[in-house]
C-alpha cells in the first residue's frame, strides 16, 4: 500500500461504481478520481455529483475482518488530509458516522459499498464549490477562505493518510481508530437528536461503542447505542 496507483477519469457516472465493476482485476489500494461525476451518490441515496475542482474519488480495499470499521479510518484520513492541506486543524471536526465538518458545517462525506470480498470507499470533498439549498448547510474550502488544492495534489494527501489509518486498524484493531476519532469528534458531551425513521430520541453524545455505534445518554440515565441513522446537535 506504499505506492499510490490511481486512475484519473475526465468523467464518470460514479467513482464507486467504476471501481466495483473492476474490483476483481484491480489491485488492493487502487484509487480512481474524476473531474466530473454525473451519477454520484451519498448516504441514503443522496446525490453527490459535480462541482468542478472538488475531490471525487474512491479506493478499493481487499481486507479481512470487520471492514465497515474502515469508515472511521477514512473519516480520520479526510480530517488529517484537510488539516495538512489547510493548516487549520482547529477548524475541522468529525461528525458521526463519517462526515467532516469545517467551522461546524459539512464539507465532505464518505460512502462504503461492498461487492463480494471487495470494499469500495467513496469520498467526496467540497474543495472549490459546495451545493446550495441542501437539507443541511454545506461549505467548501473556497467558501471558508482557505487554499484550494488541485484534486491530484489532494489525492496524494488523502491516500497517504488513509494508508496510515488502515495499517493502524490492521495491526491494532479498532481501538486506536476509535480513540483518534473521539479526539476529533464534534459535540462530544453535548446534546444531540437522532433521526431513526419513526422516532427521534434525544440525549447526550456519550461516545462510541467498541463496534463504532454512537452512544447516547438518555434523559433517564440509560445508555442507548445508535447503529444507523442521522444525528444532529440540538
Amino acid at each position: 500500500m506504499s505506492t499510490l496507483t490511481f486512475t484519473h477519469l475526465d468523467e464518470v457516472g460514479s467513482t464507486n461504481d467504476w471501481l466495483l465493476a473492476r474490483a476483481d482485476t484491480l489491485p488492493d489500494g487502487h484509487w480512481v478520481i474524476a473531474t466530473r461525476q454525473t451519477a454520484g451518490r451519498g448516504r441514503r441515496g443522496r446525490v453527490w455529483n459535480d462541482g468542478l475542482g472538488n475531490f471525487m474519488g474512491s479506493v478499493l480495499v481487499k481486507a479481512q475482518g470487520p471492514v465497515q470499521q474502515l469508515s472511521f479510518a477514512a473519516a480520520l484520513a479526510l480530517h488529517d488530509a484537510l488539516a495538512a492541506t489547510t493548516g487549520q486543524p482547529a477548524r475541522l471536526a468529525l461528525k458521526w458516522p463519517n462526515d467532516v465538518l469545517l467551522d461546524g458545517i459539512k464539507c465532505s462525506g464518505i460512502l462504503l459499498e461492498r461487492q463480494g470480498e471487495a470494499l469500495v470507499i467513496g469520498m467526496g470533498v467540497n474543495l472549490a464549490h459546495h451545493p446550495e439549498a441542501t437539507e443541511r448547510p454545506a461549505t467548501s474550502l473556497a467558501a471558508a477562505g482557505l487554499p484550494v488544492p488541485h484534486t491530484v495534489e489532494f489525492l496524494g494527501a488523502i491516500s497517504s493518510c488513509f494508508n496510515h489509518w488502515r495499517l493502524q486498524w490492521e495491526w491494532e484493531g479498532f481501538a486506536p481508530i476509535r480513540a483518534a476519532w473521539l479526539e476529533r469528534a464534534a459535540g462530544l458531551g453535548g446534546r444531540i437528536v437522532a433521526r431513526l425513521g419513526s422516532e427521534s430520541p434525544e440525549g447526550l453524545f456519550a461516545g462510541l461503542a467498541e463496534d463504532g455505534a454512537l452512544q447516547m445518554r438518555l434523559d433517564d440515565g440509560s445508555l442507548r447505542s445508535i447503529h444507523a441513522g442521522e444525528v444532529f446537535a440540538v
